[in-house]
This record gives C-alpha cells, structure tokens and sequence, in this order.
C-alpha cells in the first residue's frame, strides 16, 4: 500500500532514462520511501530466525498506545547493520489480528489510497479496489507501515524519524491514536489519521553503508524538542515549494447530470434539471434514506440515484435548495474526513 512519502517521491523522480536503478533506489530513499529489494528481504529473514541471539547494539524506542489512558512506554530491541531497520519486520506480529474487515470500510479507504496514487503517478490506469477477504489474508500474519515523521538530512546527521503503525489499521476499524496524530501534527503533518497503537523509532546512515537503528527516547516526544521543530520547519518548506500548504486537496467531479464538491464538513450535490417557475419546489422529491444513499426526483420522474454513498451522512441535517435550474443537495458527513467520489463501490 503506497503512502503519502511514496507518492510525493514517485511524482517528484526525475524522468531521466539515464539514471540507473541504484541512483532511482537512493533517490526515493533520500525522500523517505522504504524500498525493499530481493536481497533485503533476505537479510531479514535471516535476522528474523536469529533475532533472539542478536548481538547488536541496544536501542530505545517508544510505545504510543492508542488508549489515551494507558501509558507511553519505552522499549528495547537489538540493532543490526546489516538488515538496517529492524523494527519493521520486529512490530508486525504485534499488528495480527485475524477478525473480519468490513467491505464497506475496505472500500472507502482502499478508494482514497488508489485515487493518490493515480494522482501521484505511481499508476497510471485504472485500478481495482481489493476485496475485504483479500487485504484480511495479506494483513493475517501483522503489517507494520514505516512512516517518516522527518527525513535524513546533512544538518540532522542523516538520522529519521519514523511512525510505525498497523498499515491496515483503518480498515480493522481501530480508535484513533490522538496522542501519536498530536505528534505527527507538531512534526508538519497536519491531518494524519493514525488507527491503532503506533510506535516511534530513529534510523541514522550506518559508517558502512545502508541505515541502523538508533535509540529515540521518551523526552523526546515533546512538541518543542529540536527534531520536531527541525521537521515541521522541512515540512512547511517542502509544500510552500510544492505549491500546495497543509490543507489536503478535495477530490470533486462532474458526471454531467449532476456535479458534486466537498469541503471537511459537507458534500454539495449539484442535481441539473430542476423544474422553474411557481410551485416547483414541491414538484422536487430528495429522500436521503437513513444516510447511506441520495435519490433525486421531478414529478415522479428519477434524476440521480445514488444506491451507496461513499460515506455516511446525517439525514436530519442535510437540505436542498434550488438554485436556477439545479438542486442543490448538502450532505453533512458523519465523520469530517475526504471522501474520494460521490458514490461506494462494493465490486
């Protein structure tokens, strides 16, 4: 599942043919992408079967529960330079779960990842969104996403930041991690939803070559510390370049009979056809069922039907109004977040 890092990098790569495949590996590491080649995951399964008799340095990180109640805690493992990040591969069996994933909930996060990675340019055609039972048997054994909080730079002594979390722990339906997402946000990353316990780790460019881990400690979470600040000051920078600020792009569309916008509260539906002249508001019927679908029609006659909406809204506060020759339709969302189209689909 590619992340945000990954599409941003995969977007900016140079299209020079002349690059080899280690200058295209270094450059996308250099951004924060985590590319895993053949012989990586040889080496890591070697650690893995060994891992209990390494003897590689000690290093601390910390444990982000998503129980706001339960406590931060600091960790150990044993670093190995010839693997680099060990942790990855360490914390995914404490990600497993084998209960069932909603398709519902599959398909709307599966559906705003494809549409990122579409815009990005890491696809380049149409996509077909995986079924719950299929990311349940990818996800069985545990899958931990690396994501990077700040970037190895020469000024931090090539040293990074990550958040290691369940990369499939929206689509179980974990809480939200509020303290891990206070931690994102602090470090330039306003509006990442974290689901589940997270974890934060270091990783510094080894003396032979490749990356290890290194110890990342409790005081350190503190929004002020010179990690954070050094990274939400790279972040900011990185988007000003980029043209964009921190506000995330809303997807909208046009369908020709109805065209339809978003902003983190509501979805506006712009229905064409709507009757003109005395009366004509009551010739206009808009049934927003229970929340979960959107039918519009003029005298009897069906202009939109829309079986399942991306996401649930709330009936009671939804309206229409007419606007010239459109019905204009405002969805409030249940949950403030993107909804990647207008419509759900299950296939």
């Amino acid at each position: 599942m590619a992340t945000e890092a990954t599409v941003n990098a995969a977007a900016a790569m140079p299209q020079d043919a002349s690059m080899s495949e280690e200058e295209r590996l270094q450059f996308l590491r250099e951004r924060g992408v985590l590319i895993e080649t053949v012989e990586d995951r040889k080496k890591q399964a070697e650690w893995s079967s060994n891992t209990m008799q390494s003897d590689g340095p000690i290093f601390e990180y910390v444990h982000i529960p998503a129980d706001v109640h339960s406590p931060v805690t600091q960790l150990t493992e044993h670093a190995d330079a010839q693997v680099g990040d060990v942790l990855k591969r360490a914390l995914a069996p404490r990600f497993a779960d084998n209960a069932s994933m909603d398709d519902e909930v599959v398909a709307r996060e599966v559906a705003g990842r494809m549409r990122n990675m579409l815009q990005g340019g890491v696809a380049d055609g149409p996509l077909k969104t995986p079924s719950a039972a299929t990311m349940q048997q990818v996800a069985a054994g545990g899958a931990c996403e690396a994501y990077p909080l700040s970037q190895p730079t020469e000024a931090n002594g090539w040293q990074a930041v990550r958040l290691y979390i369940d990369e499939v722990g929206a689509l179980r339906s974990r809480p939200r991690n509020a303290r891990a997402e206070a931690l994102a946000a602090a470090a330039g990353l306003v509006g990442l939803s974290i689901h589940g316990d997270a974890y934060v780790g270091r990783c510094a460019r080894a003396p032979q070559g490749g990356e290890q881990n290194v110890s990342f400690t409790l005081p350190e979470l503190a929004h002020d510390s010179a990690w954070v600040v050094d990274a939400r000051t790279s972040h900011a920078r990185a988007a000003a370049a980029a043209g964009h600020g921190e506000a995330e792009h809303l997807p909208s569309g046009d369908a020709g009979v109805y065209a339809w916008s978003q902003n983190d509260d509501d979805v506006e539906v712009r229905v064409h056809g709507a009757p003109t002249g005395r009366g004509s508001a009551r010739r206009v019927n808009v049934d927003f069922a229970r929340g979960t679908s959107l039918r519009v029609c003029v005298d009897g006659a069906e202009l939109l039907n829309v079986p399942k909406l991306f996401d649930r809204v709330l009936p009671d506060d939804c309206n229409w109004t007419l606007d010239g020759t459109d019905i204009v339709i405002t969805l409030e969302k249940a949950e403030a977040r993107p909804w990647a189209g207008l419509s759900l689909d299950l296939q």
